[in-house]
């Protein structure tokens, strides 16, 4: 993730949720994208494909 990505993507968490403060918005982003990058290479690992949601 870019820099520049996780600004916006904080920018718009923000507005969604504003009881959260910038770094709080910031860690969350990270936490989902570093899942996400997990089970990826899981069903990688696996030979499975990508079912969505």
């Amino acid at each position: 993730m870019t820099p520049e990505t996780l600004d916006d993507l904080t920018d718009e968490l923000l507005r969604l949720a504003p009881g959260l403060d910038r770094e709080q918005a910031a860690a969350v982003l990270r936490k989902a994208y570093r899942a996400g990058l997990d089970d990826g290479r899981q069903e990688t690992a696996e030979g499975r494909e990508h079912t969505g949601w």
